[in-house]
């Protein structure tokens, strides 16, 4: 009877040990779970922040005022404008006409 007792209770103690080891790496686990879910909430945060400023520098106003001031571009003439379709056919150009290496037409 001592025989089985002393296994019985090496038993419980190895079955013991094994319980708090479990619980041990489950805390762990669950510690490091709260600290991915938080910094999941700060990335997202900052990505939204992120979407916010990119908008901000993309506006229209924003991009033709730079291009104004420090690119001294300006919006063409109506009469300088074509549009062009997709169902266009491409049109030839005489030689004679198109322009040389400085952008001027000659005859």
């Amino acid at each position: 009877m001592t025989r089985l007792n002393i296994i019985l209770f090496f038993a419980l103690i190895f079955s013991s040990l094994g319980l708090v080891n479990a619980q041990h790496q489950a805390r762990k686990l669950y510690i490091e779970l709260e600290h991915l879910n938080q910094t999941e909430k700060q990335y997202n945060q900052e990505y939204g922040q992120l979407q916010l400023e990119q908008s901000t520098w993309a506006m229209h106003s924003r991009i033709e005022q730079i291009a104004a001031q420090q690119l001294q571009m300006q919006v063409p003439d109506a009469k300088r404008i074509q549009v062009v379709s997709l169902a266009a056919q491409p049109v030839s150009l005489p030689a004679a006409t198109l322009p040389d290496a400085k952008g001027e037409v000659k005859p």
